[in-house]
């Protein structure tokens, strides 16, 4: 009997295109979690930006940073850059280019036609207006089911977008972030919020309903970690609503899990979310969650199943949710339970994994005109 060898897959090779690896911006912590693990996995990854905090942990996963400057309203500028992509595909050959930004959506395009590789986009703000760029990816990934919705609605193919649901835990830059600074202690109990101060996030609607809690709860503070535009008014409010002393505005700190950890009940009050990453910590760290169901957000939390889901602005509907954690200690149990049992899927490695199949299927559909699988095409590529 003839022995059949099994034939190995080439190994897929990715530019990731986006603007920086600097922490502290969630669409970047992503793209940085799934280059290292898919380096880490076997495959050969170019992340393509203008660098930041984290090209020493890329490299040190195996990932290879070359500089490409894109966030520039300069046309010259802009046209070098796109010259320097495409010369990086004509010597790398990538099977994909993932593009996690909109301007690197748009050199992307350019480059993926001259050098006829699959492009892939993921959304990861929807919110913005010049997120319809994104459309240029031959699949376009939403980062909850929520997302794919709404894109669809405004325009996307449908037939083009699928869905990674975020998960940024067990992740590669937690080495990073063990040399930064350790965050402070905090006093418990305590409720605490990690977002960016601006409108959206409901960070006054979040005050108001503390102020009401505390009626019946009074030795509870509230911890808010994040900077942003809002903070001045923010903390005026927070002066004005008698809450000097309870609540605290801790700023950016690089390690907000060390927070997380010493949490009981994370909020989110987002008016619109597409998948906070903060929210995915919260759970992983066991916190009891309440939270706006916008956006990702009932998906992150199984419909309520894994925490409580309150309508945005509303900040009496917020406060009662929080009355009743507050105030019963079974509940909260109950609530931190459930919420580690949510945590479980929400890590880097199924996200690289269902990254992974998407790329194959991409591949295989563009390969499939002329008869080709992935496997006998990379190796043609490859030669």
């Amino acid at each position: 009997m003839r022995e059949t060898l099994a034939v190995q897959e080439p190994a897929v090779r990715i530019i990731h295109i986006l603007n920086h690896c600097n922490h502290g911006h969630g669409n970047a912590h992503v793209a940085i979690d799934l280059a290292c693990a898919q380096a880490e996995n076997g495959c050969d990854v170019v992340y393509a930006s203008a660098g930041g905090d984290y090209e020493g942990l890329l490299k040190s996963k195996g990932v290879k940073v070359v500089h490409i400057t894109q966030k520039s309203h300069n046309p010259a500028v802009i046209a070098l850059n796109l010259l320097k992509l495409i010369r990086l595909c004509q010597r790398f050959r990538p099977d994909i280019l993932h593009a996690h930004m909109m301007t690197g959506a748009a050199i992307g395009y350019i480059a993926s036609r001259l050098y006829r590789t699959t492009l892939i986009t993921t959304v990861h703000n929807s919110f913005d207006p010049h997120s319809l760029l994104m459309r240029l990816g031959d699949r376009v990934v939403a980062v909850s089911e929520a997302e794919r919705r709404s894109l669809i609605a405004r325009g996307f193919k449908a037939d083009r977008v699928e869905v990674v649901l975020n998960g940024p835990n067990l992740s590669p830059r937690e080495e990073w972030l063990e040399e930064m600074p350790s965050a402070p202690d905090v006093r418990r109990p305590c409720i605490a919020t990690v977002c960016g101060l601006h409108r959206r996030k409901g960070v006054p609607d979040l005050l108001r309903a503390f102020k009401e809690a505390c009626a019946t709860s009074a030795d509870w503070t509230l911890n808010i970690v994040g900077e942003g535009p809002d903070r001045e008014d923010l903390e005026q409010l927070a002066s004005e609503l008698g809450l000097d002393g309870k609540v605290r505005f801790l700023g950016s700190i690089p390690r907000p899990k060390a927070i997380l950890r010493q949490t009981d009940i994370f909020v989110l009050a987002s008016y619109a979310d597409p998948c906070s990453l903060a929210l995915a910590e919260a759970l992983f760290a066991g916190c009891a969650t309440v939270a706006t169901a916008v956006g990702g957000t009932p998906e992150l939390l199984g419909g309520g199943a894994h925490g409580v889901l309150v309508p945005p602005g509303r900040p009496d509907a917020l406060a009662a949710a929080l009355s009743r954690l507050m105030s019963d200690p079974a509940e909260m149990a109950s609530r931190r339970s459930q919420a580690l049992t949510a945590a479980g899927k929400l890590t880097i490695h199924r996200v690289r994994q269902e990254y992974d199949a998407l790329y194959r299927r991409a591949i295989d559909k563009a390969l499939s005109s002329d008869g080709r699988g992935f496997s006998e095409a990379g190796a043609t590529r490859r030669s």
